[in-house]
């Protein structure tokens, strides 16, 4: 009975190491026959990007200015008379021809002055034709009465004979000698006439020739009074209206001359040495502008006389060459100055450039860093483009121009797209 108890205790613990046996069994053939997973490599990754290729070539840079529409033929015209104001065939803003009337003023009261100066020139005309004939008549008077003193000198003489001989009384010989100096009186009178005719004739010349430059002058008022353009032009501003009574010197009109138009805009001052060597030498600069859909080519003219104050650089003026643009007075254009062109230079996009310094060669689809020398920016095609020089670039290298935040030495990249170099 012990043994059959023994045997059944026996059978209870055999049946859990069994299962537990079979278990670990089954988990050894489970793990054994498991596929074995691939092992996994960790692969360099490439970026993709764009290049250009170089092309080394003589290139300008230029300089990006903003000017500003002038001229040096701006007038205002006045008005030269006392008047009123009769009509205004123009407004702002409109083009006129030289000799185009602008303002026309009443010429009545300008007319009765040149009225007034016609009849002072008659009168002193008159004068001096009156004066001519007087220095006629006082010469032939003057030879009459030299005979007439001749004759009483020798009644005088005469007489003083005959009181020699007793046969004349000292009354006789006293009225001889009245008649003489009578006659002598008046011989001195007709010579100082004849005398004084040059300097008669000569003061009536000076009032006559002060008469005619006053009728002159009256005439040219009266002209004035049709204030007309002095060149061809744009009427920029309009100071009366028509009733209006103007004083002498009164401004009028005002307008600036279409075909003297200039541009000012400011050279940096690092520039400005440039400019004036050029200038010395008769070499021109050339910029370009564009207005209403056209391409206007302007040539430097002279640079400004002074510095304004807080300025960064000196005005450069510039004057159109060939036909004048449709610019109004004082607008803003924008400007590109041509400088001096540099040999072995190098277009490249505004992308390609690093720390303003530094460009990426790609060699192997690998980067490469190349330390560079800006030279300057030139726009073409409304873009902007580098200018760069380096010992370590030469025609046909290919450079990274997209931005890459990560770009080093040894980037593996990939060239998706190779533009030219422009």
């Amino acid at each position: 009975m012990a043994s059959s108890r023994l045997l059944r205790n026996a059978r209870r613990l055999l049946i859990p190491l069994l299962l537990i046996v079979a278990t670990v069994v089954l988990i050894w053939i489970f793990s054994f026959m498991k596929p074995t997973p691939p092992e996994s490599q960790a692969e360099e990754r490439t970026w993709p990007i764009r290049t250009v290729t170089l092309d080394s070539a003589a290139r300008a840079p230029q300089l990006r200015l903003l000017g500003r529409v002038e001229t040096p033929f701006q007038s205002t015209l006045t008005s030269a008379v006392t008047a009123d104001v009769k009509a205004i065939p123009v407004l702002e803003g409109s083009p006129v021809r030289a000799g185009d009337v602008m303002v026309q003023l009443d010429p009545s009261e300008v007319e009765l002055i040149v009225t007034q100066r016609q009849a002072d020139v008659a009168e002193l005309q008159a004068q001096r034709a009156s004066e001519l004939n007087q220095q006629r008549a006082d010469r032939q008077f003057l030879e009459r009465e030299k005979a007439l003193v001749e004759i009483a000198r020798r009644g005088l003489d005469r007489e003083q004979r005959l009181s020699d001989s007793n046969f004349t009384s000292q009354s006789r010989i006293d009225q001889a000698r009245q008649l003489l100096q009578t006659a002598e009186l008046s011989l001195i009178n007709r010579e100082l006439a004849v005398a004084n005719h040059q300097s008669r004739i000569q003061s009536l010349d000076a009032r006559l020739e002060r008469a005619r430059s006053l009728l002159q002058q009256a005439r040219l008022d009266l002209s004035r009074t049709d204030v007309v353009a002095p060149f061809d032009g744009v009427v920029t501003g309009i100071e009366v209206s028509p009733g209006e009574r103007v004083r002498a010197s009164e401004p009028l009109v005002s307008l600036y001359a279409i075909d003297q138009l200039e541009v000012r805009a400011q050279l940096p001052m690092r520039w400005t040495a440039n400019a004036e060597q050029a200038l010395a030498s008769g070499r021109a600069m050339w910029a370009t502008t564009a207005l209403s859909g056209e391409t206007y080519t302007l040539a430097l003219e002279r640079l400004s006389g002074q510095v304004n104050v807080g300025a960064g650089g000196v005005d450069g003026l510039f004057r159109f060459q060939g036909d004048q643009p449709p610019a109004a007075l004082n607008r803003t254009l924008d400007l590109l100055l041509d400088l001096n062109a540099r040999e072995n230079t190098f277009s490249l996009p505004v992308s390609a450039l690093y720390d303003e310094s530094t460009v990426y060669k790609v060699i192997e689809n690998r980067l490469m860093s190349v330390q560079v020398v800006l030279i300057g920016d030139r726009f073409e095609d409304g873009s902007q483009r580098l200018l760069v020089q380096s010992d370590q670039l030469s025609t046909g290298d290919q450079i990274l121009a997209t931005q890459l935040p990560n770009a080093i030495n040894g980037l593996k990249v990939d060239v998706i797209r190779a533009e030219p170099d422009a």
